[in-house]
């Protein structure tokens, strides 16, 4: 959060000297991601909270609200803003003259931003494949279907920076070198397009989870192996999962069982049953099972 912040007083600077609207674009972005952090940090403390009440199923589902607002974020202050400094500087055609020491100061300025966001986007990546090999997916699958957002947004945000900033550079450059603010414009335009990409393909993501989206296959696999090892457990007629937050699971199952089964032996099954999967599918938090006897 804090070198976002710095990176966006940077570039504003930079903008400011140079004139530039890539510059000015990267300045909106990072002003974004900075918000965005916050928001971020907002959904893990929130998610974190002791189910109430009010919320039964507890408050999971904030870092799904927290990460869509950050995806609208992405798109009105970073995608909008850049788009309209394109279509400004592309309209105007007017000229900069940039000093050596403007340049000096923008180009230090895109090239620090690419160390720290480069290094940001290192840890990320880490942290996505040590996650996506805990549960033997690959990193395509995890960054598809994971349900964890909040590392799933950090790293779309930067590597939408590294792209951004190579694309800045580039805009300038040529700008520069061919003495047309037209490349400039393009590249802020680039840098508009790719971060509402960016801001879609996560605001979709997290309205596919707000809106109550099932387990995944392999959860969902989990418990049915973890029924299967119940041998009062005829047939499983119906199980309906959701996810509740990150990494918690709400399942509702109506289980067709032995004949024999008396109330006390009921009871002791829909606790056995609870007891393994907390061992198994640890995400399952919740469970409610309906209990049918099988039919002579």
């Amino acid at each position: 959060m804090a070198a976002n912040a710095a990176i966006a007083v940077g570039k504003l600077v930079a903008g400011t000297l140079t004139g530039s609207a890539a510059m000015f674009a990267e300045a909106g972005h990072s002003i974004a991601d900075t918000v965005n952090q916050v928001f971020l940090l907002l959904g893990i403390e929130r998610s974190d909270a002791v189910a109430d009440t009010a919320h039964p199923f507890g408050y999971g589902k904030e870092s799904f609200f927290w990460s869509f607002l950050a995806a609208i974020f992405i798109f009105v202050a970073g995608a909008v803003f850049s788009i309209y400094e394109g279509v400004r500087t592309l309209v105007q055609e007017s000229n900069h003259h940039r000093s050596g020491f403007e340049l000096s100061v923008a180009f230090g300025v895109l090239g620090l931003a690419f160390v720290f966001e480069g290094a940001s986007f290192s840890i990320a990546i880490r942290s996505i494949r040590k996650s996506a090999r805990a549960i033997g997916w690959s990193l395509r699958r995890f960054l598809r279907e994971s349900t964890d957002l909040t590392m799933k947004t950090v790293f779309f945000e930067d590597g939408a920076a590294l792209a951004g900033l190579a694309i800045a550079a580039t805009g300038l450059a040529l700008s520069e070198l061919l003495h047309t603010e037209l490349w400039d414009g393009l590249a802020s335009l680039a840098i508009g397009v790719l971060l509402a990409g960016v801001a879609l393909m996560l605001g979709a993501q997290s309205r596919r989870l707000l809106l109550g989206a099932g387990a995944s296959k392999e959860t969902v696999l989990g418990i049915e192996q973890t029924l299967a090892g119940f041998p009062e457990v005829v047939h499983v007629v119906r199980l309906i999962t959701m996810q509740t937050g990150s990494h918690s699971v709400l399942v509702n199952g109506e289980l067709q069982v032995s004949r024999d089964l008396d109330l006390i032996a009921a009871e002791n099954l829909i606790e056995g049953i609870d007891g393994a999967l907390r061992e198994s599918v640890p995400q399952v938090t919740d469970t409610f099972w309906e209990l049918r006897r099988r039919p002579e």
